[in-house]
């Protein structure tokens, strides 16, 4: 009769890389997660220019990690097999990003008319500056879109199990809040709008449709909502 310790139990190597890209990722998230609280603690009002350019860092250690976070990380949630990928998702995206967008300029048009008639509705929602906004909008939505979508979802997929899918949805688009705090209101409108791009990301996989309806949500928020003009406040920051 053959000894057990003769025939022992195969190992499932699939189970100890799992193991071992979890515990990377644990590792890799926790220090991300403290640096980031105390850098919000100490700096809770900043030049939006230090984000940007902190989000630019972030980007260049990513792509030094783009082979491992795709071969590896995305690899443990493969993508949902889709006919006409790119078509749908560009159909989803406009039908989540239109409608809103035009609500947002809608209700600016209706606060300036009560304000100032037709020329205060002019320079709120009909101004051409919305148009120069958005393209400069459009890279940090990018960016931002980058960072959550590609670098920070792949990541909490691995560590929730298909059971808890929908945290790693719920903790990215709340993360995409925190980045307009202590803004509140703006932060809010954000959580949500952040869960349908990542609902969109994990089921298409691509940024660049989300980082245009990114930047033409934030741009008809920021003009329709709030009544800022933000190609001015951006050429105030630069100066």
């Amino acid at each position: 009769m053959a000894l057990g310790f003769l025939n022992p139990t195969p190992v499932d190597k699939s189970a100890i890389t799992t193991m071992s890209v979890r515990a990377k990722v644990m590792i890799e998230l926790g220090v991300i997660a403290v640096l980031t609280t105390v850098f919000l603690i100490l700096f809770p009002k900043r030049n939006p220019l230090v984000d940007v350019g902190l989000a630019g860092f972030a980007l260049v250690c990513i792509a030094f990690s783009a082979r491992y976070t795709k071969r590896v990380v995305w690899a443990a949630s493969p993508s949902p097999v889709v006919k006409d990928r790119i078509k749908k998702c560009l159909a989803v995206t406009l039908w989540m990003t239109v409608p809103t967008a035009l609500l947002f300029l809608l209700i600016g048009g209706i606060v300036a008319y009560r304000n100032g008639g037709w020329p205060a509705v002019g320079s709120r929602i009909l101004n051409w500056r919305i148009l120069v906004a958005f393209g400069f909008y459009l890279p940090w939505a990018l960016m931002q879109q980058t960072l959550l979508q590609f670098y920070l979802l792949g990541r909490l997929l691995v560590l929730f199990p298909t059971a808890f899918r929908f945290v790693p949805f719920l903790v990215t688009g709340a993360c995409f809040g925190l980045v307009h705090l202590p803004d509140i209101w703006t932060a809010l409108a954000t959580v949500v709008a952040g869960v349908v791009w990542t609902l969109i990301y994990y089921r298409y996989r691509m940024l660049l449709p989300l980082a245009f309806s990114h930047a033409a949500l934030g741009s008809a928020f920021y003009y329709g909502i709030f009544g800022q003009d933000l190609a001015v406040e951006w050429r105030s920051l630069l100066q």
